[in-house]
Parts: structure tokens; C-alpha cells; sequence
């Protein structure tokens, strides 16, 4: 296998080169989005927190035994402080279980956030990716449940997910009515009404700046086949920002939010590209609401005091402390005391 791979390799190389320096020669004009701006680090005493989450799992012949682990950050001149959360679990197999695993990931890094938010005065929040992807990404599940048995999901315990968010108890409040569910799918819908009511919660914090290295999307070069992050990082090399575009989700999703529907769709995100150094990574970032260019430099410089190498250095510790190994599960299994191909407790 691996030397077709190679011949194949040798073969392709020159059109594949070719192909990724497509890249280089755009003609695109950035002038009129772009800002070269000597970023400095704020003077201001502020708390600032960041997080970020983990998953590993491991596939065993009658279902997925998985661990999370998530962490918070929270700086200022005190000191670093954490607020940690993690747990570890099987889930039987079915064609939504990973994404359902995923999505378990996401609730408790936000709820490690508004906890971060109801213990301590956080002036800016950095989350690590993008709110916006998480709101507007579809739902396979949204269209497998007949409207009666949502309907029924949503009088019957959406109000109680909302009270069990006020415990500030990271866990998926869901698993608390899985006994009354008549199926895998109902349980799965749920669920995912507790991550939109968490995020839409997290978004009402507004002093949030969700900053990502990666992104697909095109708002600002619509016609062109490359995303936005990779024209301006070819384009640019100084520090600087890129001028703050408004987007608002309705714009994105065209389906309904089962709950906070109204909220939600309501809701206008401005993002921009930043380089806090020279020659450093390109950063997208997005704020929960619509702001403009006096409104983003103090952020910046807020993000510019607690980096290094143009990169928050909050959300690469959390990502570092956070990071779950093969060993790690391994070791976990056999605390537990289950064998790894079986499933099966040792007697």
C-alpha cells in the first residue's frame, strides 16, 4: 500500500505544487479591508480567561469508551487560577455517537466558562474556535424526530435544563431524564437542546472573543475559491487587523433554533483577522456582537499582553493541560477494570 502511495507521490508532486501556489499569485486586493497596526500590549489590569477541551476514545467491540477532560484559565495580577471538569463514560454504538461525544466536549468547556464568569470578574473571555461554526452547524438529528415527539421534548424538559444550568454543575444535565425517554434519538435531541441553551447563555456574557488559526469562510472575498484567512495571511506579513465585519446568523441559518430561536437568530457576530506579531500566525476572531474598529484595537491589545509568538498563551496552556493521550485511556480502562476488547468487567 504505502509504495503506490509513493509512486503515486512522485507522480503527482509537480501539480500539486502547482496547484498550492495558485495561492501566491491571487489577484486580490486587500487594501481596503486591511490595517497594518503596530498592535502594543494594554497597560490595563484586567482578568482575562481562556479554555479549550479534549476528547479521546477508544472503539471496543460492543461500544465507545471515551474520556473528556476541559479547563478555564482565569488571569490578573493575583495570579493564575483554573476551573477544571472532566468525565469519563461507554456509549453504545450508533451512527450520531461520536458527534454526540463531540458535542458533550463543547458543553463542558462552556459550562467551565460560565462557571470562570460566575466566580470570578472576567473582563475577556478567549474561547478557543468559533461560536459561529457552533451555532450555524446543522444538526443531522433535527430532521429524524417527527415534529410531535420535539415538540413534546421541548415542553417537557427545556425548562428544566434551563433551571440545572443555574447549579453552575458541569455535567450534561440531559442524563438526568435519559430514564424517561423512549429511545436513543430522544435522548440525542435533548441533548442537543441543552448545548444551544448553554451557548446561547455563554453569548449573553458578550465580553467573549472566540479566536480561531483555521477557518473556511469567505465574507470578505465571496468570488474567490480561497477562504479569507488564507488571502490575507499571503497578503500580509506586519501586524495588523482586518476592518470589522458585522454577520448576522439569520444570514447563515436558515432553519429555526428548536429553542431561544428568537435570541438567537437576532444575534449579529463582528468578525476580523489579527497578527499580534510580524510574520506570526494570522488569527480569525469573532465578538458576540457588532463593534467596530475603536471597539477591537483594545481588545487586541488586551490579547497582545497575555500572548507569545502572536498566540494567546491562556488558550495554548489550557490546550496543552488538557490533552488526553492513548496511555492515558488505557490507564483508565484498567482502573476501571474492564477488558479493552470485551467491555467486560473483570471478575
Amino acid at each position: 500500500m504505502l509504495d503506490s502511495l509513493y509512486e503515486k507521490a512522485l507522480k503527482k508532486k509537480n501539480k500539486i505544487n502547482e496547484r498550492l501556489k495558485e495561492i501566491e499569485n491571487i489577484d486580490v486586493d486587500i487594501s481596503e479591508f486591511w490595517n497594518d497596526f503596530p498592535i502594543e500590549e494594554s497597560s490595563d489590569n484586567i482578568t482575562i480567561a481562556g479554555g479549550d477541551g479534549s476528547l479521546k476514545k477508544n472503539k471496543l467491540l460492543s461500544s465507545i469508551f471515551y474520556a473528556i477532560d476541559a479547563e478555564t484559565l482565569i488571569f490578573n495580577e493575583k495570579g493564575l487560577r483554573k476551573v477544571e471538569s472532566s468525565e469519563i463514560d461507554i456509549m453504545h454504538y450508533h451512527k450520531h455517537a461520536e458527534d454526540r461525544i463531540r458535542s458533550y466536549m463543547g458543553i463542558f468547556e462552556i459550562k467551565n466558562a460560565l462557571k470562570s464568569f460566575d466566580e470570578y470578574e472576567v473582563d475577556l473571555y478567549l474561547f478557543d474556535g468559533s461560536l459561529l461554526g457552533n451555532l450555524i452547524r446543522p444538526f443531522p438529528l433535527e430532521k429524524e424526530l417527527n415534529n410531535v415527539a420535539k415538540e413534546k421534548i421541548r415542553e417537557n424538559y427545556a425548562l428544566h435544563l434551563e433551571k440545572e444550568l443555574t447549579s453552575l454543575e458541569v455535567k450534561i444535565s440531559s442524563s438526568k431524564f435519559s430514564n424517561d425517554l423512549k429511545n436513543e434519538n430522544e435522548m440525542i435531541y435533548l441533548e442537543n437542546l441543552e448545548n444551544i441553551i448553554v451557548v446561547s447563555d455563554f453569548l449573553k456574557k458578550k465580553k467573549i472573543a472566540a479566536i480561531s488559526k483555521t477557518s473556511t469562510s469567505n465574507d470578505y472575498f465571496p468570488e474567490s475559491k480561497f477562504p479569507d484567512i488564507a488571502i490575507f495571511d499571503r497578503k500580509t506579513q506586519k501586524q495588523g487587523y482586518s476592518n470589522p465585519k458585522p454577520v448576522k446568523v439569520s444570514d447563515y441559518k436558515r432553519d429555526y433554533f428548536p429553542v431561544r430561536n428568537e435570541h438567537l437568530q437576532n444575534l449579529t457576530f463582528t468578525i476580523f483577522y489579527a497578527r499580534l506579531e510580524d510574520n506570526k500566525n494570522l488569527l480569525k476572531i469573532e465578538l458576540p456582537y457588532e463593534a467596530n474598529k475603536e471597539d477591537v484595537i483594545p481588545i487586541l491589545k488586551h490579547i497582545k499582553k497575555i500572548s507569545a509568538e502572536g498566540y494567546p498563551i491562556l488558550l495554548k496552556k489550557a490546550h496543552n493541560d488538557v490533552v488526553i493521550k492513548k496511555g492515558d485511556l488505557e490507564r483508565l480502562s484498567l482502573m476501571i477494570g474492564f477488558s479493552e476488547k470485551q467491555a467486560r468487567p473483570k471478575l
